[in-house]
C-alpha cells in the first residue's frame, strides 16, 4: 500500500513537471519567465551590484545601501548574490501563488478529479500535485540562482569557489521560503472552484490574517506568537542574514508546511469531487 502511494506520487508529480516543461503553453510560460528574469538580471540586479562593488572599492564611511535601508546587502562576499538573495526573496514567494493556484481546483471543477483519484487516491493526488510544483520552483530558482553565478564569473572567474557555497545557501533559503507559499495554494485549490478565487484568497487571506494578527499582537504581546503561522511572516527578518546565517530561520517556513498541508489534507478528504 505504501509501495502503491510513493508511485503514484511520483507519477501525478512528473506529470506536473511534463505539463511545464514538455507542453507549448508550459514553455510559453518559461519563455515569458525567462524574459521577465533577463531583464532583472541585466538591469536592476546588476546595477545594484555594480554600485556595491564601488563602493568597497571606495572604503567610504558612507554607504548609500546603509541610507536606504538595505545596508544587508554588504554583508555578502558576493555583490550579485546579495542582491540576488533580495531579488528572489520577494519574487519567488509572489511566483509561487499565481504558479501553484491550480492544484485540484479545476479537475475538481471539470469533473477529472474523481476520475483521477478513483485510480490514485485523494493524498496521492494532493500531495503528488504539491510536490510537482515544488520540483518546477525548485528548478526555476536553481536556474536563476545558476545565472547569477554566471554573472558573477563573468565579472571574475576567480571568485568560483566562494560562489558555490553562497550559491548553495540561497537556493536551498528561496526553496525553504515558497514552501509554505505552495502548501496555502494546494489547500486553498482543495476547498475552492477555480485558479482565480485561489489566487484572490490567497491575497485576501494572507493580507487579513496579518492585519490581524499584528493589531492584536500590538495590544496583547503574548500573541505576537501566532505571526509564526503567516506565511511569509520571516522573509523581512531573513533578508538581514546572509550565506548559510540564514538557515536560523528555517523552521519557521517547515512549520508553517506541515499545518497548511494537514489542513489542506482535511479539506481534500471531506470536499465531494
Amino acid at each position: 500500500m505504501q509501495l502503491g502511494f510513493l508511485n503514484h506520487l511520483l507519477l501525478i508529480s512528473q506529470f506536473e513537471l511534463k505539463r511545464v516543461f514538455a507542453t507549448r503553453k508550459g514553455l510559453l510560460n518559461l519563455l515569458t519567465f525567462a524574459v521577465v528574469w533577463a531583464f532583472i538580471l541585466y538591469y536592476p540586479l546588476q546595477f545594484a551590484a555594480d554600485m556595491l562593488v564601488q563602493e568597497k572599492g571606495f572604503k567610504q564611511d558612507f554607504s548609500f545601501f546603509d541610507f536606504i535601508g538595505f545596508g544587508s546587502l554588504e554583508q555578502w562576499p558576493i555583490p550579485e548574490f546579495g542582491v540576488f538573495w533580495h531579488f528572489a526573496l520577494f519574487i519567488f514567494p509572489m511566483l509561487s501563488i499565481s504558479l501553484a493556484a491550480d492544484q485540484t481546483c479545476s479537475d475538481r471543477e471539470r469533473g477529472t478529479l474523481r476520475f483521477i483519484v478513483l485510480r490514485s487516491g485523494r493524498d496521492s493526488v494532493f500531495f503528488g500535485r504539491f510536490l510537482g510544483f515544488m520540483l518546477i520552483q525548485t528548478v526555476l530558482i536553481s536556474a536563476t540562482a545558476l545565472s547569477t553565478l554566471a554573472l558573477v564569473l563573468s565579472r571574475d572567474v576567480t571568485l568560483l569557489t566562494t560562489a558555490i557555497p553562497n550559491l548553495l545557501a540561497i537556493t536551498v533559503n528561496v526553496v525553504l521560503a515558497v514552501l509554505p507559499f505552495t502548501a496555502m495554494m494546494a489547500a486553498l485549490s482543495a476547498a475552492v472552484k477555480s485558479a482565480r478565487q485561489s489566487t484572490v484568497w490567497a491575497i485576501l487571506i494572507w493580507t487579513f490574517l496579518a492585519a490581524i494578527i499584528s493589531g492584536l499582537a500590538h495590544y496583547l504581546p503574548a500573541l505576537a506568537f501566532f505571526k509564526v503561522l503567516i506565511p511569509g511572516y520571516q522573509l523581512a527578518e531573513l533578508a538581514q542574514l546572509s550565506e548559510w546565517q540564514t538557515l536560523q530561520l528555517a523552521y519557521i517556513p517547515l512549520l508553517q508546511s506541515i499545518i497548511l498541508l494537514a489542513a489542506g489534507r482535511w479539506v481534500m478528504a471531506r470536499k465531494a469531487l
